[in-house]
This record gives C-alpha cells, sequence and structure tokens, in this order.
C-alpha cells in the first residue's frame, strides 16, 4: 500500500511524539517555561489561560479544546492572567521525576504536554516549514476528533493500569497529526515548502510516483499527467505550493532517502547510489554534497562514529 506523501514525510524523518506531561491550575497563577530545545506542544482539557512567547507581540487566548504549538525556540508564559508576575517552571517540575504539578487554588485548568523527537537531520524537512507557532481553537469546524483525543489523553493520564505511558504517547501522536492537519488545511497563513506539498490534493498523484519509486528516471511530461494538467501548469503550480521544482523536489527527496541509509549503515555508498536512481557513485556524491552540504563518505563516517 503506498503511503500519502505525508506520511511518508513524517516516516522518513523518523518522528517521534512524547506526552511530557502537564499541570493543572486554580485562582492566579503564572508559570514561564524556559525555550524548549524541541518542538513542544500542548492542550487545554479543560478550563482557560493566556500564552505569550517572546519575540511574538500576540496575546493567545486558549479554551477548552485549544492546542498550541511551539517551533521557535523562544520562552513562554502559561497565565490565569498576563498582568502577573510569572514562578519558573523549574521550581514546580523536578526533570524526570516530576512530569505533572499543581498550581494555585483549585483544578480550574487542566494542561497537558508533548514534544516530538526525530532520528535524522531530516527534521528540518518539519519543522523549518512550520510557523513559530500554531493555535488551533477547539471551537473550529472539524476538531471533534481533536477533542476526543484529549478527552481519552485525561483518561490516561489519570489511569494507573498497565500500559498507560504507551497509551499517552499513542493519543499525544495522533493530537499532533490532527493538529497538522488542522493546520495545513487552512486556506491562508501556510508556508510554502514541503508540508504544503504533502496535503495538496492536486499534487499528491505526483508527489506518490516519486515516494514510490524514487530510483526512477521520471519526466516532467509524466508527472504532469498524474497530476491531470499540463506540464507548463504543473511545473509553475508545484513551485508555487512548495517552492522548488518538481525534479529539484524528486532530487532532494533521494538525497534525504539516501541520508537515512548512510546513518543506517550495512550499505556501500554505490549501492546507495543506485537505490536512489544514480548509475554512477561520482554523480551522486556531487548532488548529495550540494543538497545536504557534505559527501556521503563523511556522513557516512560521521554515523559510525555516532553508532
Amino acid at each position: 500500500m503506498t503511503a500519502d506523501p505525508l506520511s511518508a514525510i513524517l516516516s522518513l524523518i523518523e518522528t517521534r511524539v512524547v506526552y511530557s506531561g502537564g499541570f493543572s491550575a486554580g485562582g492566579a497563577w503564572a508559570i514561564r517555561f524556559p525555550p524548549p530545545q524541541k518542538v513542544k506542544f500542548f492542550a487545554i482539557a479543560h478550563g482557560s489561560c493566556f500564552v505569550t512567547v517572546d519575540g511574538l507581540p500576540d496575546l493567545f487566548h486558549l479554551n477548552s479544546g485549544d492546542v498550541f504549538l511551539l517551533s521557535a525556540e523562544a520562552a513562554f508564559t502559561v497565565a490565569s492572567d498576563p498582568a502577573l508576575p510569572p514562578a519558573d517552571a523549574f521550581a514546580f517540575f523536578d526533570g524526570e521525576r516530576s512530569t505533572f504539578a499543581h498550581l494555585g487554588e483549585g483544578g480550574d485548568l487542566l494542561y497537558l504536554g508533548s514534544h516530538l523527537e526525530f532520528a535524522s537531520k531530516g527534521s528540518r524537512l518539519l519543522i523549518d516549514n512550520l510557523p513559530p507557532v500554531i493555535h488551533l481553537s477547539g471551537s473550529e469546524t472539524g476538531t471533534g476528533r481533536l477533542r476526543w483525543l484529549i478527552e481519552e489523553l485525561v483518561r490516561e493520564t489519570t489511569s494507573t493500569v498497565p500500559g498507560t505511558l504507551a497509551a499517552r504517547s499513542g493519543l499525544a501522536n495522533l493530537m499532533f497529526l490532527q493538529l497538522l492537519r488542522g493546520y495545513l488545511s487552512q486556506e491562508r497563513g501556510v508556508n510554502v515548502g514541503w508540508l504544503r506539498a504533502a496535503c495538496d490534493p492536486k499534487l499528491a498523484p505526483a508527489l506518490s510516483l516519486m515516494h514510490c519509486d524514487p530510483a526512477r528516471n521520471w519526466h516532467l511530461p509524466e508527472l504532469a499527467k498524474a497530476a491531470a494538467m499540463s506540464r507548463t501548469t504543473f511545473a509553475t503550480y508545484f513551485k508555487a505550493i512548495a517552492g522548488i521544482g518538481p525534479l529539484s523536489y524528486l532530487t532532494e527527496w533521494r538525497m534525504w532517502l539516501a541520508e537515512r541509509k548512510l546513518r543506517e549503515g550495512g550499505q556501500s555508498v554505490s549501492m546507495i547510489a543506485h537505490s536512489v536512481g544514480y548509475a554512477s557513485e561520482a554523480a551522486f556524491s556531487t548532488a548529495y554534497k550540494r543538497v545536504m552540504g557534505s559527501s556521503p563518505r563523511r556522513q557516512m563516517r560521521q554515523a559510525t562514529v555516532s553508532n
């Protein structure tokens, strides 16, 4: 079964979503988090709060069912009132031993957080295509599944039955996917790039062809035919959505596939070159260095040292 373009990209960059905990809060409270080293997102299970992010002028008002993603490496504050002086998050969370905290009095708000982990530098394909923040409101059309996931995550967070850690991360993974779908379904404000192309229904047939058989010597007319467009219209439309032309996209896709193979080991550079459509190791090495910034043999040596 051929993976859809978005699933293929997420699989390539080996995205892993980890549930990292949260807090309940009541009364007057404010908490400040340091700049995250990973892409972070959180859901408001119930209640409401305000979020400010360093370097951004916006004041975000989050309500029950809202999900918020932060890809920028910027400190942020969550509060019942943005005018309140915030307490340092380190005062409430003690590393891995304490993943849930209670702020203020009562339980007016329940905040559940997660973050993304990546196994390769291919994560740039995702991070570079995300805006600094995404705020998806629980009141928006089509967020019913997201609300259900939040409710299930609350149940698993308070459960002590076996398998809760796996269930939390699984639900957080689905929540991230729904957040991504919600963002990419917007008609405006979605950055030009790989993610936008992956969710464009007009480009999906052509992308699936390239993803399914990257070693094939694809030609523009074949890809345009799959997208039911003329060659010129297809090339123009593809670049407007993806930011690069279709054959440049194919080259980059091949190089990211090669990067994963080099990192995994077990194959020679020549074998990897052939697997992504290059008859000549020299031509492959030139293309790889142009796209990835270093030679494939250097990448292979670095992977060997890391392993």
